[in-house]
């Protein structure tokens, strides 16, 4: 199977996500995992467990699937999929109350998508979640700064929700 149909797969598995169907999301990902050719159509089919695990409270095993995704991203040398993967690394760190873990793969996410190409949406939820990490660690200044700079993303998106939660963070 090509990546491009791989690819089609998961899109067709995230959908099925969205709609809830997790058994069947997960039945698919085992399938087309063991197909995976590639280290990325691997990290592809890993990001559908960890987004299932994640979604249905299994923190800790999205969280080993999330660090396993972000080792293969280690492995080809592709930074932006790499930080992004740490990124959601570290938002279940801070799901698990694990504030220092969280705080320590979010300020490598940070520090990145401020000296990379990287689009707005991926910098407002990483300074939101890197916010939330520490505020949990009594850091009020520092959080006040990464929530002003998720509300300016979130704003220049039109994303109402971000927007609201940063302000209701910054009050």
């Amino acid at each position: 199977m090509t990546s491009s149909e791989m690819q089609a797969k998961f899109n067709e598995a995230w959908a099925l996500r969205n709609k809830g169907n997790s058994e069947e999301v997960l039945l698919i990902a085992e399938q087309y995992l063991k197909n995976s050719k590639t280290p990325e159509d691997k990290a592809l089919f890993l990001k559908l467990y960890a987004q299932v695990y994640s979604d249905t409270g299994r923190l800790r095993e999205a969280l080993a699937h999330y660090k396993e995704i972000e080792r293969i991203y280690i492995q080809i040398k592709d930074e932006a999929k790499q930080m992004h993967a740490l990124r959601h690394v570290g938002d279940l760190y801070h799901q698990l109350g694990e504030f220092e873990c969280a705080q320590k793969c979010l300020v490598q996410v940070v520090d990145y998508n401020e000296e990379h190409e990287v689009n707005i949406l991926e910098k407002a939820n990483t300074h939101r979640v890197y916010a939330l990490a520490v505020e949990n660690s009594h850091n009020a200044s520092e959080a006040k700064v990464h929530w002003q700079k998720g509300e300016s993303y979130y704003a220049q998106l039109g994303i109402e929700e971000g927007v609201n939660e940063c302000r209701d963070h910054l009050e």
